[in-house]
């Protein structure tokens, strides 16, 4: 960077001339000396201790004398910020003032302290001022009381000794109130570096008069030693400056004995005025007005330079007042005319010496090239605590140890240098020792964050030009430095520590914020863009060793790309997640660019081995292994990937082969799927709570499974992932039919085992066995009776499987979102209900499940029915022959192929005859279309027969949709159904013996009319008695039995809902049985020769069903089944009958008896 014309700051000798160290070792010791009169001076109350420890809290003379050194940190670098002068300070003060006035008793107290009371009113009167806006610093209150306090001293003595003696108890006292009133009444403002400045002034004085008496005398040109030489060789930094140098002792001692009378307070105080003459005659030392950009900032420092040196010199005096009225009235100490600039020699001035021989000398303490001079310094102090001073012994946020860094301060601060300055040199001279690996990057970062906090407390707008110009000189160079680190990290972006990184960014933020830098660099973050070829070359040759690692064969077979994958999305996740977040400055995004790279060569290697004949038999579970981590890299590149992304990841195309080969290979296994879960099945509840058994469990796990596998692909393309769980839901359907036909089977197969465990026959063998029963209208003997068959507990979890199957099939439903993928289905356009102008042949399934309520046509009052379709007068179907009921069960299905739209078919129920024809015991029309079956579900219908009679049909239009709802939809009926179906082959199984033992025959044998062969040679007459209700009780006593041993098992295995659904069924078939009894449905033929009941039969019949009533009811306690469940519409019309046939009978007598 090119310096900037009309600087005329001098600038550093290194690139005009060499400078002779020896010249720097001659005036760092003579700061060295000055430090050491200092502590052991007699003039200030910290000169009895011993140097402090903390580099930072030691103040030099030239900075304001011991006991006010706090006092002139304010003309130091914190310049006053850390001690504002507050409000909450300026009350507080005011009232602690007050309040020491007034505690003292006037005429007991002596002259010293009225006139420290005369002190305090003045200060509180210059205080008041400030009440409501204060300004300045705490420092400013003591430099105010302190002036205060001389002016009221020289008033009252003139004795300098005395007068300086008091004044120091004046300023312990004083410090002793600031401190009480900044601790409570503004505890914020107590820093640490407050206290301990104020604290300096609170020290007792031990140096006693005695002790000043014994004290030669002496005279401002004569140097106040307390000590030999050999002291001052002892003080630390003394010894510093030596081994820094590296002088030998006997030269060092030669030095020491030549400057001792050079450094004195006179020669400082001629020093301190020369810097102010010439800052007032615009000389080029210490500034002038062509250093300083504009003449704002000349004037603010001009002002500030002013006020510090005026300020020290005024603290100078004070402590010494000798040598303040000695100073005008002497010539040796400088010129006659302190402001015109010329110096004359005395006899006190410094005696040329071979180190200063050849250079004029204006100052005693700074050099005629103060920044050339602490450049060489400072170098050679790092240099020296980098290569020879120990790790412990150095600062952990500096390289400078300790000794190193005071001396520096200490001629710092004599030199009469800024602090911008000096943070930019030592940033300066870390920086190239980083260049040269001499020190780490923490250094560098310790020196920029101390340059920053310079920064922070010095507008770079108001620092003279040189230093501007060196501040954007050395952050060029610290850019350049830490972009050449950030390349070599970029260089190894997959192995480098975040940390390091935004570390090193970190330090550009601070490079690229700085509004001067800015001035100079309009976009600084050019340079790092082009960066870019660094990652991209790191990238490929990354992608390189990666291939080599995972495809040593480089062949694009399924076992390489599995730990190819693995290596990239463990890669690529630490560098999106861990390593670099963000873009770098918003300008280098390493993600996208190592993506960039990476990603198109992967999925070029995906792409040949998805076309190709391996990928075509791979194992479906290895490839979606595969699939899963190509998944996860798709989502790291659409997140982290470039701004301008390609079109890469076409994992649709890739594996949609694999995912049907999926669907179709768990479709074929669904039958075995069934199969193992009902094999390995007990049908035992789970546990007292679980009613349900394991096959369920089982079931539903595997199509959760299912599911789980199908959500987990998270599959991009959202019509596909849809119809994936449209064809799993066509899965669940077909199991769960498969099922509960499975079960409805083992129901049926249980009961049809204990028919023919008792011997019963389903239907009459021989032919000649048909005709008789035709002839003897089936009557079997007195003792052919109905066995009861018992409800088993296998049957009742079978009934609750079927519940529960319904409502996992519910959670199912709830957790597949179906609702949610239909609607997706319909906005995609999906064709859930296929195009059927264009069809000409329509497939139908009938099931003819079971009629009601037929008409008995048989002399036994049964009928054995079976049915017949037909279609345009043809029999396009026909079931077996149900023998001897009224309420046969066929459940047989029929497929009925149609190449016609619409067709009305007739069903017909006849009554199978041997001998004769056939007899019809009703028949009804029903219309196939395919408007009303076109949803292709199952409808169920309970057609009338004509002329009596209910049939039951179940018609569905064979076809499916592309629908998920509509395959939940079928599910669901299908259990349904198949939940109603098997408590009804219950009561149809406990039907038989209800009917049997709620007959006339029965009745018959309570009144004791039973018919025999011999009955009608009996001349006996019986006489005919009401039976009671024990009588009545008794006669169905084995029907009681029989339903309180097989409601138990009802009710301890059937699930609640499922028991109630049984027991209504059971007690409609109750309600039955007795309307059988009461109206039998004999044929039209006979039924004119069937009497009506009598009173006593009527009688009976009430008698029954009251105790059934009370039976199913619970008895006395009435906790069974509610009494409106009981008393239900066909229950009512059972008594109106018994009612109406009542009324007809006494109708009839009357009529007879007129």
């Amino acid at each position: 960077m090119e310096t900037r014309s009309g600087s005329k700051l001098r600038r550093s000798g290194r690139k005009n001339r060499s400078l002779n160290s020896m010249l720097v070792y001659d005036y760092a010791l003579r700061c060295a000396i000055r430090a050491y009169l200092e502590q052991t001076s007699g003039s200030s109350p910290s000169s009895n201790k011993e140097p402090k420890k903390d580099r930072t809290e030691r103040h030099s003379i030239h900075m304001g004398m011991g006991m006010l050194g706090s006092l002139t940190d304010v003309f130091g670098e914190d310049g006053g910020k850390s001690d504002k002068l507050t409000r909450e300070i300026v009350r507080g003060l005011l009232k602690r003032v007050d309040k020491y006035k007034t505690s003292k008793d006037l005429t007991r107290i002596d002259h010293e302290e009225k006139l420290f009371l005369a002190v305090l009113s003045q200060f509180q009167a210059k205080l008041q001022k400030q009440r409501y806006k204060p300004t300045g610093s705490v420092n400013d209150l003591v430099v105010q009381f302190l002036q205060t306090s001389q002016i009221e001293l020289k008033k009252s003595t003139t004795d300098a000794a005395a007068m300086y003696e008091q004044l120091n108890q004046y300023m312990s006292k004083f410090a002793e109130i600031v401190i009480q009133t900044v601790q409570e009444d503004a505890p914020s403002s107590a820093t640490p570096e407050l206290m301990e400045r104020l604290n300096g002034f609170v020290a007792p004085v031990k140096k006693t008069r005695s002790h000043q008496d014994h004290r030669q005398p002496s005279t401002p040109g004569t140097p106040v030693v307390d000590g030999s030489i050999e002291a001052l060789e002892r003080f630390p930094m003394v010894i510093t400056v030596q081994n820094l140098f590296q002088v030998s002792d006997e030269d060092h001692r030669k030095k020491l004995q030549e400057l001792q009378p050079l450094c004195t307070d006179a020669a400082l105080l001629v020093d301190l005025k020369k810097c102010i003459n010439n800052v007032h005659t615009n000389q080029s030392f210490p500034g002038r007005r062509e250093d300083f950009p504009d003449q704002q900032a000349y004037e603010n420092w001009q002002r500030r330079e002013v006020k510090q040196l005026t300020e020290l010199m005024n603290t100078l005096m004070l402590m010494k007042p000798n040598l303040a009225l000695s100073s005008t009235g002497e010539r040796d100490v400088g010129s006659s005319n302190m402001l015109s600039g010329e110096s004359g020699r005395s006899r006190n001035s410094v005696p040329a010496s071979d180190s200063v021989r050849n250079e004029q000398a204006p100052f005693a303490f700074i050099p005629n090239d103060p920044r050339s001079y602490f450049r060489m310094l400072m170098s050679m102090c790092i240099d020296y605590d980098t290569d020879v001073v120990p790790e412990n012994e150095r600062a952990k946020t500096s390289v400078l140890s300790q000794q190193s860094d005071e001396l520096l301060r200490e001629c710092w601060r004599t030199w009469r240098l800024s602090a911008p300055f000096r943070a930019v040199l030592y940033l300066e001279f870390v920086k190239a020792r980083y260049d040269e690996e001499k020190l780490d990057l923490e250094d560098v970062k310790d020196s920029v964050r101390a340059l920053d906090k310079v920064i922070k407390e010095n507008d770079p707008a108001t620092w003279a030009i040189n230093d501007r110009e060196s501040l954007i000189r050395t952050y060029e160079g610290l850019n350049h430095t830490l972009l050449h680190e950030l390349e070599h990290c970029l260089s190894n972006y997959w192995k480098v520590k975040p940390d390091w990184v935004y570390g090193l960014v970190a330090m550009l933020d601070k490079i690229y914020e700085n509004p001067a830098y800015q001035e100079d660099h309009s976009d600084p973050l050019l340079t790092l863009t082009r960066l870019e070829e660094t990652v991209e070359g790191a990238a490929v040759s990354r992608w390189r060793t990666l291939t080599k690692s995972a495809c040593p064969d480089g062949q694009d077979t399924l076992e390489d790309l599995l730990p190819l994958a693995d290596k990239l999305i463990k890669e690529l996740s630490s560098i999106s997640t861990k390593k670099f977040t963000k873009p770098i400055k918003g300008v280098l995004d390493v993600r996208g660019i190592v993506m960039a790279r990476h990603m198109p060569l992967f999925t070029l290697m995906i792409g040949n081995w998805a076309y190709s004949q391996e990928a075509r038999e791979a194992p479906v579970e290895v490839t979606f292994e595969l699939y899963h981590k190509v998944l996860s890299l798709k989502r790291l590149y659409d997140q982290y990937g470039p701004k301008k992304k390609a079109e890469l990841f076409k994992v649709e195309s890739w594996f949609l082969q694999h995912a049907r080969r999926w669907l179709t290979t768990t479709h074929a296994a669904t039958p075995e799927w069934v199969e193992n879960a009902i094999k390995q099945d007990e049908f035992k509840m789970i546990n007292d709570t679980t009613v349900h058994s394991s096959s369920i469990v089982d079931l539903f796990s595997m199509f959760h499974q299912a599911v789980d596998f199908v959500q987990s692909l998270q599959w991009p393309n959202e019509p596909q992932r849809c119809r994936f769980l449209t064809s799993l839901a066509k899965v669940i359907a077909v199991s769960l039919e498969q099922y509960t036909e499975i079960l409805e089977g083992f129901v049926r197969e249980e009961f049809e085992y204990q028919r023919k465990e008792a011997g019963e026959a389903t239907s009459p063998g021989s032919l000649f066995d048909m005709a008789r029963y035709q002839l003897t209208g089936g009557q079997s003997s007195p003792k052919d009776e109905i066995k009861p068959h018992d409800v088993t507990p296998e049957v009742c979890i079978m009934i609750n499987d079927i519940e529960a199957a319904r409502s996992r099939l519910d959670r199912l439903y709830q957790m597949m979102d179906v609702d949610e993928i239909a609607e997706r289905m319909r906005e995609f356009g999906s064709p859930t209900t296929p195009e059927r102008n264009d069809q000409v042949n329509f497939l139908y399934t009938i099931r003819i499940v079971r009629a009601e309520n037929l008409l008995a046509l048989d002399n036994n009052g049964f009928s054995d029915p079976y049915v017949v379709l037909e279609i345009n007068k043809e029999e396009i179907a026909r079931t077996r022959t149900v023998y001897k009921s009224l309420t046969p069960r066929w459940d047989q299905t029929f497929d009925i192929c149609l190449n016609e739209r619409e067709a009305d078919v007739l069903a017909i129920v006849y009554d199978e005859d041997v001998i004769g024809s056939n007899g019809e015991c009703g028949s009804v029309w029903f219309k196939l279309s395919p408007k009303y079956y076109d949803d292709y579900q199952t409808h169920e219908f309970t057609l009338p027969l004509h002329p009596q009679g209910k049939l039951q049909l179940r018609v569905s239009m064979v076809g499916e949709k592309d629908d998920i709802q509509f395959w939940f939809v079928r599910a669901f009926r299908t259990l349904k159904r198949a939940e109603n179906d098997a408590a009804s082959l219950i009561v149809d199984q406990m039907g038989q013996f209800m009917r049997y033992c709620l007959s006339r025959r029965t009745l018959d044998k309570l009144l004791r009319r039973e018919k025999s062969f011999f009955s009608s040679f009996s001349s006996k007459i019986n006489k005919q008695v009401e039976p009671s209700i024990q009588d009545c009780e008794n006669a169905i006593a084995p029907l009681l039995d029989y339903l309180e041993k097989n409601l138990k098992t009802l009710n301890d295995n059937l699930s609640e809902t499922n028991m109630q659904l049984v027991v209504v069924k059971i007690w409609n078939e109750v309600l039955n049985s007795l309307e059988a009894v009461l109206r039998p449905p004999m044929p039209e033929t006979q039924q004119q020769d069937v009497a009506s009941l009598d009173e006593y039969e009527e009688h009976v019949i009430l008698k029954w069903l009251e105790l059934l009533k009370i039976f199913f009811n619970g008895g006395e306690d009435g906790d069974a089944v509610p009494l409106d469940k009981l008393e239900n519409k066909h229950y009512k019309s059972l008594l109106n009958e018994v009612s109406h046939q009542r009324d007809s009978r006494h109708e009839r007598d009357s009529k007879h008896l007129s």
